[in-house]
């Protein structure tokens, strides 16, 4: 009687799981002081394989006046994504068909540049965070994958901020030479670089520093950091950030800002998205010159029976970038099952872009390279 009881005790007793750790996705704190820019990253704690999503971030509380810049990093440059900023709020979606996305925990997932105002006062504390409930990261096997997420901030203080670099993006051969913009620079101001062979460092301004690669690389990833003799001190990490030649006539694409795929094509193919007979959705094309020599990128519109049915040009110099709708660059919508066929003269970066009048969002659509140029190693 006693073994009975005992074995039934046993069988009904509460079973002790051990609790699971969810992997950290952290938004980083940065200090810069006003009027400068910080460039806060979203990082990740362990590798985590993710090839599609859309990522919320909140920006209210901040006092900028501008968000400058945003950018997806990985491994092989194998992402792209669209962000539409609102405000102090933005949705940013993205796919990483090869899944390399969040492999490599060396570098952020995610970057923005916000450039504080001016009117910021030192010790001023400013929250920046991520939306868990609107933001959604889908793993290799298509499973929705769960993290515990750290939010950030951004500290009104120190004596220097990198805003940019320029280019920041792209190969460069050995020889040539690169600016890194900001504030707070003094003759004193040192740098440290990680994927970066440099030749030379010179000071320029209080806003510049010119530096000089010793070998040809791909500046995109590449790691710097300035550090002014007080201790204060600032991290970057490098891409390509394009100068628009001009506005979209499209409300919800001048709110977009397109992130492209790290590696140019000389020819691709954009393929059909949407049906024109739908006027919630458009497509747009979007293109980037990352080279140092001004490229012609010729577009045509294909019939779904592959004859050309209109022809226009777009002319881009180093640096420079565009993205407009469909009807903008041709007059009219595409037809139902066209495609675009898209060649330049210099490799540049391509990518499309389907949004959603109904409910503000805006997707990246991946081309299909028919023709590439080789590799060049990167600044990782």
């Amino acid at each position: 009687m006693h073994i009975r009881n005992l074995l039934l005790s046993c069988a009904f007793a509460p079973m002790v799981v051990a609790a699971q750790t969810l992997p950290t996705m952290r938004v980083s704190s940065e200090v810069v002081p006003a009027g400068g820019t910080a460039q806060v990253k979203l990082l990740l704690t362990s590798p985590k394989p993710i090839i599609t999503g859309n990522a919320a971030f909140d920006f209210s509380q901040v006092s900028f006046d501008s968000i400058d810049g945003v950018n997806l990093f990985s491994p092989t440059g194998d992402v792209s994504g669209a962000a539409v900023v609102s405000g102090g709020k933005f949705n940013l979606l993205f796919n990483s068909p090869g899944g390399t996305f969040g492999s490599n925990t060396d570098y952020p997932l995610m970057s923005f540049a916000v450039r504080l105002s001016s009117s910021c006062f030192p010790g001023q504390v400013m929250p920046v965070d991520i939306d868990p409930l609107a933001s959604i990261w889908q793993s290799l096997t298509s499973s929705s994958e769960q993290f515990e997420y750290k939010q950030g901030s951004i500290t009104v203080g120190g004596s220097v901020s990198i805003s940019n670099v320029v280019p920041g993006g792209g190969v460069l051969p050995a020889g040539s030479s690169f600016s890194i913009l900001g504030t707070g620079f003094t003759p004193k101001t040192s740098f440290s670089t990680r994927g970066l062979s440099l030749k030379s460092i010179q000071y320029v301004s209080p806003t510049e520093f010119r530096a000089t690669l010793a070998k040809t690389l791909r500046l995109d990833g590449a790691l710097i950091q300035a550090k002014n003799p007080d201790g204060s001190s600032d991290t970057y990490y490098s891409y390509l950030r394009g100068v628009s030649v001009g506005p979209s006539t499209r409300p919800l694409l001048t709110k977009t800002v397109a992130i492209f795929p790290m590696n140019p094509a000389f020819e691709a193919i954009l393929p059909p998205t949407v049906s024109p007979v739908n006027p919630d959705y458009f497509t747009a094309l979007a293109l980037q010159n990352p080279g140092q020599v001004t490229t012609t990128i010729t577009v045509e519109t294909m019939s779904a029976a592959g004859s050309v049915t209109g022809t226009t040009q777009i002319t881009l110099g180093p640096g420079q970038k565009i993205q407009r709708e469909i009807s903008e660059m041709f007059g009219a919508p595409p037809s139902v099952g066209s495609y675009l066929h898209i060649v330049a003269t210099e490799p540049a970066q391509m990518m499309g872009l389907l949004g959603n009048d109904l409910n503000g969002t805006v997707s990246p659509v991946w081309v299909s390279v028919l023709n590439a140029p080789a590799a060049v190693p990167s600044g990782k």
